[in-house]
């Protein structure tokens, strides 16, 4: 399979436009080469474009955010005005039997708050939106990660199967070889038997990999809830892997990540929950105003009355230090997750690093005299000096190192993956702010 090398551009650039429209708008050469790609082949833009438009965990936010509204609209009501009526001295004894000595009392009451609640509700439910936005932030790095994850398996089983073509192709020519060789009785006919069953192996291994890629295909196109993918193939190459960042440019990115802006967020939300305690600490002001009809005297006069709770702010300390502690604590766990994130960070630059020493030790020192050895002992063998044994033997370690590069240059790709998810950055960006810094 001749693959395009697309994989890292295309996914640096779709990390870079924004956590929220990563594919907002289609980049002209890219589209130009994408309607060139052979039908049936995903791109990663297409496949991140498609997720981002149909992901249910994503899309869960906007009903979210939709409930928040309701809440500021909830909490920008001012306290409502009360109706009350009234009777007494009716329905008694005496002189004041029936409803002649009555006295009706209409009212009407509300509440003046005070300590400014009003904003304080409404900066609250509105610092609530902002979490839910940060919080929207994180969860669309982590559903990036994982649909690019899954393309990047899918593009490393299109590499395996591959190899294991090639391998199927050797195998087929080893059997070939062998029998020719068995028929004018140069080798013993079990090794032509042996170079059968290996054949056999070999093709058995090639239709275990095509039906575990069909399955890899299916599970990434259930990220946008395509049950039954109308694609074949992926689009990118594999091996075209470039340079790991610093780890300090990595650990200066991380400072702007969503994952830490959530705990910003967070303790700006229980700042506004502190300012609303520390608010409900003064009392507010009930009154009570109306009209009242004495018939009696038959006479109308006004009533008027204020009340006001004392000592509510001792009543409300114990939930104002609650809160204060509260505010505290999310504090420390900023500091907490930012230390788990440079230890993920840390972590994931070293297993990417081996992984491209291990791509560049085997593309370069290893399967290339491999290959030379397959090649001398196949010629060996068919000259009559080596055994059946060392010719399968030589290339089955060519199998084994070809597998080798694609489960390593597959591990670069996935470990880059984590990065960027960590960091919130595209990873080329993080490259290019390491070589800003060193020029200074």
């Amino acid at each position: 399979m001749k693959y395009i090398s697309l994989l890292g551009s295309l996914r640096r650039r779709a990390w870079a436009l924004s956590t929220m429209l990563v594919l907002a708008t289609a980049n002209t050469v890219a589209s130009a080469q994408t309607n060139n790609l052979p039908h049936g082949t995903m791109t990663l833009q297409s496949a991140i474009k498609r997720t981002l438009a149909n992901s249910p965990e994503l899309h869960e936010f906007t009903f979210r955010q939709k409930a928040i509204e309701g809440d500021i609209k909830t909490a920008s009501l001012k306290p409502a005005l009360n109706v009350g009526a009234e009777v007494e001295n009716f329905l008694g004894s005496g002189d004041v039997s029936g409803i002649k000595e009555s006295e009706v009392t209409l009212t009407l009451s509300s509440i003046i708050e005070m300590g400014d609640k009003l904003n304080s509700r409404k900066a609250f439910s509105e610092a609530k939106s902002t979490v839910i936005e940060a919080q929207k932030r994180v969860r669309t790095l982590d559903v990036l990660a994982e649909v690019t994850r899954r393309y990047i398996d899918v593009l490393a089983q299109q590499a395996l199967i591959d190899a294991q073509k090639e391998a199927e192709m050797l195998a087929r020519y080893t059997y070939q070889a062998v029998a020719k060789r068995a028929e004018a009785g140069a080798s013993p006919a079990y090794e032509q038997k042996r170079a059968e069953a290996a054949l056999a192996k070999v093709r058995l291994d090639v239709i275990a990999a095509q039906r575990t890629k069909q399955a890899l295909i299916n599970s990434l196109a259930i990220m946008w809830g395509e049950q039954y993918p109308t694609f074949s193939e992926v689009d990118g190459d594999l091996f075209a892997l470039q340079k790991s960042p610093s780890l300090s440019a990595l650990f200066a990115n991380l400072l702007d990540s969503p994952n830490l802006d959530v705990y910003t967020e967070e303790s700006r939300l229980q700042a506004s929950q502190v300012r609303l305690t520390q608010a409900a600490n003064q009392a507010d002001l009930s009154w009570t105003a109306g009209i009242r009809r004495i018939n009696g005297i038959d006479e109308t006069a006004f009533v008027a009355g204020v009340s006001m709770p004392l000592f509510a702010r001792d009543r409300n300390l114990g939930e104002y230090e609650k809160q204060r502690a509260i505010q505290g604590q999310l504090a420390q766990q900023k500091e907490s997750a930012k230390q788990t994130l440079y230890h993920q960070l840390n972590m994931a630059l070293m297993v990417r690093n081996n992984a491209l020493l291990n791509v560049d030790a085997l593309k370069d020192a290893i399967i290339p005299p491999l290959r030379q050895a397959l090649e001398m002992v196949e010629q060996a063998y068919i000259e009559g000096r080596f055994s059946y044994l060392e010719w399968v033997s030589t290339r089955q370690e060519l199998l084994d190192a070809k597998q080798a590069l694609i489960q390593s240059a597959k591990q670069a790709h996935q470990r880059s993956v984590d990065i960027e998810s960590l960091t919130g950055q595209p990873f080329a960006s993080a490259f290019s702010t390491s070589l800003s810094s060193n020029a200074q």
